[in-house]
């Protein structure tokens, strides 16, 4: 009986096309695991890594289901489970996946059979792909027809808004002139005038938030910049005799970004004031910080341009903090812990530090206190 002999050119095409695949499975967008019949994985690409944040060298050899990124406690995994009976079967959902760090990533998860020359079962595969970004954008496009909506309703409101304000402050200033010092009636006169102050204010935030913006940018100092932002607070501190500090860490060297600094203006001072309510009661120390790093945490990208350095300007203060849950909805308009608030400040700021190229961050713990950062491109 003859023995069928390979031929060395296809030994070789093969070995090729082995490195190929390697190649594709480690350079791939999208994570790839695979487990054998008995739910130990087999397979863990590099995307595979990045998405969950487990190591290979950790999980390889190990059973599927004790990972949390693992759709069952199974130890066979949901990989198998979730096949038909003789593995004929793919299933393709959008679920959860657990990472190493305990939080969730939403992933589009295909799983698929993996299968002999004669179609026996010998295990299963699952390839997925970090939806994150595209549900970021999902919700940026639904928020983007709102304001649109409520950029036409809000333009209108306002006419028909600030034209009886402005004859209901007008009234109220001459009655007021009118009226002695000592008049009982002065103060409720004085509290219509700053209704209608109050009111006014809200309009034009409505108008600032739904309308686009335009910035203006030009290359800046932000260390010279900050300061004179600073200066202004700190007249508002001292002509409330509030017991509030205030530390600068600025780095020797110079930091540039190019800024709108009328924009930024708004944006810090409203930031400072929060800041400032934050700690009226208690007192403390806040802190405003200036550093130059990468553009990039855990092999993403803080901002999405071309820019390999970001500046990071820092503002934490030592007030009451935040829940989790406020966290949540701080960038929401008309969302405001504060009896004075209108809601508006954060989402205007956040709007504004778009506009600049910019990401804003904030972080915050009950009773601790509350950190904001803006990351802005860094230009030498």
């Amino acid at each position: 009986m003859k023995t069928q002999r390979i031929d060395p050119r296809t030994k070789k095409s093969q070995a090729v096309l082995g490195n190929c695949m390697s190649s594709a499975l480690e350079f791939i967008d999208g994570g790839i695991l695979a487990v054998d019949l008995t739910g130990t994985l087999i397979l863990f690409n590099r995307a595979a890594e990045r998405i969950t944040g487990f190591e290979r060298e950790e999980v390889l050899g190990s059973p599927y289901g004790s990972f949390p990124f693992a759709e069952s406690p199974d130890n066979r995994g949901m990989l198998l489970r979730t096949l038909a009976g003789d593995g004929s079967g793919e299933r393709k959902t959008e679920r959860l996946m657990g990472c190493r760090d305990g939080h969730t990533v939403p992933v589009e998860s295909l799983v698929k059979p993996v299968l002999d020359s004669r179609g026996r079962l010998l295990g299963a595969l699952e390839i997925f792909s970090d939806l994150s970004a595209i549900i970021e954008l999902r919700d940026e496009i639904s928020k983007s027809r709102t304001l649109s909506a409520l950029g036409e309703m809000s333009a209108n409101v306002a006419h028909e808004i600030r034209n009886p304000l402005g004859s209901i402050g007008g009234f109220a200033t001459l009655l007021e002139r009118d009226l002695g010092d000592q008049d009982p009636r002065r103060n409720l006169v004085k509290k219509i005038i700053e209704g209608v102050a109050s009111l006014d204010k809200i309009v034009t935030n409505l108008l600032i938030y739904t309308r686009p913006l335009k910035a203006d940018l030009r290359w800046t100092n932000l260390a010279e910049y900050v300061n004179e932002v600073l200066a202004f607070l700190e007249v508002e501190i001292e002509s409330n005799s509030l017991p509030i500090r205030i530390k600068r860490k600025f780095p020797s060297h110079l930091l540039g970004a190019r800024i709108d600094p009328s924009l930024m203006q708004q944006v810090l001072l409203n930031i400072f004031r929060n800041a400032v309510h934050a700690m009226k009661s208690s007192g403390g120390c806040l802190t405003i910080g200036l550093s130059r790093g990468a553009n990039g945490r855990e092999g993403k990208k803080i901002i999405n341009d071309s820019h390999d350095e970001l500046v990071e300007l820092l503002i934490e203060d030592e007030g009451v903090g935040m829940s989790e849950e406020v966290q949540k909805k701080i960038f929401n308009p008309f969302f405001t812990t504060r009896e004075d608030g209108t809601g508006l400040g954060l989402a205007i700021s956040k709007k504004m530090i778009q506009e600049q190229n910019g990401v804003i961050q904030v972080s915050s713990r009950v009773d601790v206190g509350t950190r904001v950062t803006i990351f802005l491109p860094y230009y030498p």
